[in-house]
């Protein structure tokens, strides 16, 4: 984490988020409605799936702060993977929707042309949506937050789904009548796709997923900086939300005493801890070696 303030920029951005979306999708639907720009009322139902989520991972971000306890000693944070998951389920059921009233429309012949003011609403909310996109990322960034991430990515199919309504309702300007009924099925296409993508990554969270490679090898690298430790033996990691859990063996002199093999395996933990912020707990096993780091 680069800034102290990204914590309260994380504790805000899922209450704005929910906000924004509520207001932005009534906006959308009203001024859809009112110009008759299908596009825009398909825009409207997808911030109206975004605040659902907003408000899910909302709820899911208060849980995953509480500690661990006696029935969940590694936390909450997994709830994190769970609305992300969620909010991939409602952009697909908003997607779904918007696809069959845009088939809907090509099945009936439905070629009306909107309004003037469809096109500065669209821009108006490309430009919301697309800083939503800007905020949520940089606190799901630096506080390592799978459900903040996930809402940014929703912002982001929000300022997608408006850029591409913005050039179907151009389109009806310069004299394709169905432009604005095609943008639609390009919004709902667009969703879809990240709707699965969000669907998957919240599987794979709740599925105890590794860290990154680089988190991989600067733990390996500390506990080798440890005065004592022959060598890493193995490490395994689990994501666990905003933190990591770590599973380490170490080898240790077989000449050093018991507590001496206590005191080093505790200074690893220390020095881990202390170095990486996103490590929410670690556990470390020692392996006795003989001379060169011959197994006892």
């Amino acid at each position: 984490m680069k800034y102290p303030e990204c914590v309260r920029c994380g504790k805000l951005s899922p209450k704005w988020s929910f906000i924004g979306n509520t207001l932005a999708s009534l906006f959308k639907v009203f001024v859809g409605a009112f110009t008759g720009s299908k596009g825009l009322l398909a825009d409207g139902v997808h911030s109206a799936a975004d605040a659902v989520s907003s408000l899910f991972i909302f709820s899911a971000l208060k849980v995953a702060e509480k500690p661990g306890d006696e029935r969940h000693p590694f936390g909450y944070g997994k709830v994190e993977y769970i609305s992300t998951l969620f909010a991939g389920i409602f952009l697909f059921i908003g997607a779904t929707v918007i696809f069959i009233d845009a088939l809907d429309a090509f099945k009936h012949g439905d070629h009306s042309l909107p309004d003037n003011a469809a096109i500065f609403a669209t821009i108006l909310s490309l430009i919301f949506s697309y800083l939503m996109y800007d905020s949520n990322k940089c606190a799901g960034t630096e506080l390592g937050s799978p459900a903040l991430v996930a809402d940014a990515y929703e912002s982001k199919a929000d300022s997608i789904s408006s850029a591409a309504v913005l050039i179907g309702l151009i389109g009806t300007k310069m004299g394709f009548v169905y432009a604005d009924t095609i943008a639609a099925v390009v919004v709902a296409l667009l969703i879809y796709r990240m709707s699965i993508e969000m669907f998957f990554q919240g599987i794979h969270g709740l599925i105890d997923m590794s860290v990154d490679k680089d988190t991989i090898d600067e733990i390996v690298n500390i506990s080798l900086t440890v005065q004592g430790v022959e060598g890493v033996r193995s490490i395994k990691t689990r994501r666990m939300g905003q933190k990591n859990w770590v599973d380490l063996k170490i080898d240790i002199s077989k000449k050093k005493s018991m507590l001496d093999t206590h005191m080093i395996s505790e200074k690893v933990k220390e020095s881990i801890l202390t170095k990486i912020a996103e490590i929410g707990g670690i556990s470390v096993s020692t392996f006795p070696v003989g001379k060169w780091g011959v197994e006892f």
